[in-house]
């Protein structure tokens, strides 16, 4: 009993340790992302013919802190993923460990790719749909504080979505699923994707489609990912006998 306990606490200690690792970094990385964050809005809103207005101080500040924390938070996802693996590495065999130099880039590329996806694609059709329902009703001021928010809400879902693939060869390594799962319950995850699909987009058939399409994709990809992930672990297995 004290053996187990022991072994909790030392667990807890270890999670502690990696977690306040992965705050330093961050804080340290979003300290430095402030002095670039008004280069990023800059970027951001090159879209519009004038300036966008802002109603307080504390609206300025409040767009430096939320850029500056998107950019922290993307700078620091490696590390992160690093830290996390280091945690879980004693439960994993050899070749599972050293699988981690794949998914630390693989996980950063994803959410980068999935930002750009939403910043690019969703967030200009979206606002023009949007804006496009109230044009013969409202006369819109689109303020930089509401614009950002929207930015926010149409790209950070769907970067945390796109590491789906990842997500799935993670745990198809480890083996706690397989492709077989993923195909019997394909029916169900695209009733879910379609769900998320309709939360993230109007109610637009035609945004509900641009958004739905690529979630399936994503589930496809993570299918075939999984399948190649047994096929190759057989084929390993196969050889040692």
């Amino acid at each position: 009993m004290d053996k187990k306990e022991l072994t909790i606490i030392e667990h807890l200690v270890e999670f502690r340790k990696r977690l306040l690792a992965v705050i330093i970094c961050f804080l340290l990385v979003f300290c430095i992302s402030l002095l670039f964050a008004d280069q990023v809005y800059q970027y951001i809103t090159q879209g519009f013919s004038q300036k966008l207005i802002v109603l307080g101080p504390n609206d300025i500040l409040w767009i430096y802190l939320r850029l500056a924390s998107l950019m922290a938070f993307s700078l620091t996802l490696p590390y992160t993923v690093y830290q996390v693996w280091c945690f879980v590495r004693p439960a994993l065999k050899t070749e599972e460990a050293g699988a981690i130099f794949v998914y630390i880039p693989a996980t950063f590329i994803c959410f980068i790719v999935g930002l750009a996806f939403g910043f690019y694609f969703v967030t200009p059709a979206l606002l023009q749909v949007l804006l496009g329902l109230g044009e013969n009703l409202f006369e819109t001021q689109l303020t930089a504080q509401n614009y950002l928010d929207f930015v926010f809400q149409t790209t950070m879902p769907l970067a945390l979505i796109f590491e789906l693939p990842v997500i799935i060869a993670f745990l198809t390594s480890i083996g706690l699923i397989g492709p077989g799962l993923l195909v019997s319950y394909r029916r169900y995850a695209y009733f879910i994707l379609l769900v998320l699909a309709v939360i993230l987009t109007p109610a637009d058939f035609i945004s509900d489609l641009a958004m739905t399409v690529p979630l399936i994709l994503l589930y496809e990809v993570s299918i075939v990912i999984s399948k190649w992930i047994i096929k190759r672990r057989e084929e390993k297995n196969g050889n040692l006998t």
